[in-house]
């Protein structure tokens, strides 16, 4: 720190007075610490996209909880791979990603842990065209799906096999893309299905598709909630903690308000209010309220996610899950 003797020295060599010195010295270590400070309030949260299972961020953020607890949240859409690379990076603070993508970085080392849930069922189901009526008539057909080994991917793969489809020869699976890629495929006619999830599923059922199999009761599959570092954790404990009692408070008003969730993702979503109003009864059953999971649950989350990920190796359950914050937050409502 610059001391008297040094800010005389330089007053020596600048023509500027000792007292203007020390004037632009306090106001660069205000400065400094403001911009500090600042960035102690900045959350930067990667979502896949605006979907039902991004909407405790928008609602936050909507309904003032993050400003009330002194934050300014930045949501950054990327790809589920590309979202955990840009936080292992540094570049991103917490992720909605939960599943498979994050376990397997956490197995090859990083710093990973998941702190809170938004879903204890999936949502996605398989839409056919009309002609499709039974499993049987898949073999052949040509299925949309996400990113190869992704959550709804691996459900997808799931069912199939229960079903007695064999998707590697029965099937053809495409790896298209986006929902309204796989929307276009499907009504052009160069896919005969897809995994969709809501408001996507209510608009194929519109244009003439008819729902297979709902996947809502297949076990261990998580579609949302919160992922953070253990730096993000331990370096800015407070700013973690804020932010997940925000976020929660945004999951709250989500299962509990619904002309208040429905704002929020007619906004987010840009969907007209019919489609809005569908997509929050086919998502809100869905949804935890407390942003936990009980720990056989997390058993079988750990489960589904190895077997997706095709590993045989074994994860402790407390290494892997984190709820200590929110369960703080719990004991403290």
């Amino acid at each position: 720190m610059m001391n008297h003797a040094h800010m005389t020295a330089l007053a020596g060599r600048s023509g500027l007075s000792v007292c203007v010195l020390f004037i632009l010295f306090n106001l660069s270590m205000t400065l400094t610490q403001a911009s500090a400070q600042d960035a102690q309030s900045i959350v930067r949260v990667h979502i896949p996209g605006n979907s039902p299972s991004s909407m405790p961020f928008q609602i936050a953020e909507d309904e003032g909880f993050y400003a009330r607890e002194g934050l300014k949240v930045r949501q950054l859409i990327l790809k589920t791979g590309a979202g955990i690379q840009a936080m292992l990076g540094g570049d991103i603070d917490v992720s909605q990603a939960t599943g498979p993508t994050v376990l397997a970085a956490f197995l090859q080392g990083a710093p990973l842990k998941v702190v809170m849930v938004f879903n204890d069922k999936p949502t996605y189901s398989l839409y056919v065209k009309k002609e499709i009526r039974s499993f049987a008539d898949l073999k052949g057909a040509k299925i949309g799906s996400s990113t190869p080994g992704s959550t709804s991917d691996r459900l997808l793969k799931n069912v199939l096999e229960k079903n007695g489809v064999r998707w590697q020869k029965d099937t053809l699976i495409i790896y298209i893309g986006t929902t309204d890629v796989v929307l276009q495929a499907m009504r052009g006619g160069a896919i005969d299905g897809a995994v969709l999830t809501p408001p996507a599923n209510f608009i194929a059922r519109d244009a003439g598709f008819r729902e297979l199999f709902s996947f809502e009761n297949e076990v261990g599959a998580l579609q949302g909630g919160v992922s953070a570092t253990e730096a993000f954790l331990t370096k800015r404990p407070g700013t973690a903690k804020r932010f997940l009692r925000a976020t929660l408070n945004g999951l709250r008003l989500f299962k509990s308000d619904r002309e208040r969730a429905l704002r929020s993702m007619m906004k987010a979503m840009g969907v007209p209010r019919e489609l809005a109003e569908r997509t929050y009864e086919g998502n809100v059953s869905a949804f935890v309220s407390n942003g936990l999971i009980a720990q056989d649950y997390q058993e079988k989350v750990l489960d589904f996610e190895l077997k997706t990920i095709g590993t045989e190796k074994k994860v402790q359950r407390d290494k892997f899950f984190d709820f200590s914050i929110m369960k703080s937050l719990a004991a403290n409502k």
